[in-house]
């Protein structure tokens, strides 16, 4: 895997290539501009930019690099977590936000993700990208004409595990499902396993779009995975 990191940071620099396992290259871009003559060698898998060399707002920047370099993976390295912004970045298109002081083996977390097909995002907007997944589904839905869950999907399951996923499509986090259904965050936790094996979707996000008959549907940066 080769990987473009767009930075003037020799500190970010360093946690970046420790980051990075031997057989993969890691190359440096200067600034947003030498990204384009970078990639033209190297066909990077992976782009990180960090975020200090991005002008406000980063989001159009982001998309304009998604754009260009479109069999690339987009990471943005940003000083500090604000929720609009992320949500806004991963709608540019991005596969990825995590700080910019991340040390190297969370980063490496984050390579590997992404570079497996799926999207980091901080934990705490899960909720956040849940109650909006559901919400473009009902739209998407509702000029076809579908009900908000089709219930003949939901058939492997368990009682008590159609409740949950129910609550986790209204929008609800795995904390307020235990709080409405009586049961422990943990109990929540195992029955969503069993939820994601029998119905053969890897996380709650891509549950959401299966459930409501939307999984075909495509928003403007479709969340894969969700760790942080």
């Amino acid at each position: 895997m080769s990987i473009l990191l767009a930075t003037h940071d020799g500190e970010l620099e360093r946690r970046c290539r420790r980051a990075v396992s031997a057989e993969h290259q890691i190359v440096v871009a200067d600034g947003v501009a030498g990204l384009s003559v970078k990639a033209k060698s190297l066909a990077p898998a992976v782009i990180l930019v960090d975020a200090e060399l991005l002008e406000r707002p980063t989001d159009r920047q982001v998309r304009e690099i998604v754009t260009l370099f479109n069999a690339s993976r987009v990471i943005v390295m940003t000083a500090l977590f604000d929720e609009e912004e992320e949500i806004a970045l991963l709608k540019a298109g991005a596969k990825g936000c995590c700080r910019r002081g991340i040390d190297s083996d969370s980063l490496e977390q984050v390579l590997n993700v992404t570079y497996g097909g799926g999207v980091w995002v901080t934990r705490s907007l899960l909720p956040r990208l849940v109650t909006e997944l559901r919400r473009y589904a009902e739209a998407h839905q509702s000029q076809q004409r579908k009900p908000a869950v089709e219930p003949d999907k939901l058939s492997p399951l368990t009682p008590r595990e159609k409740d949950i996923v129910k609550l986790i499509v209204s929008g609800a986090s795995n904390k307020q499902v235990a709080r409405t259904l009586d049961i422990s965050e943990r109990t929540v936790k195992g029955h969503l396993s069993n939820v994601f094996q029998k119905l053969g979707v890897p996380d709650r996000l891509r549950l959401v779009l299966y459930v409501t008959g939307a999984q075909g549907a495509q928003l403007p940066a479709t969340p894969i995975a969700s760790k942080s």
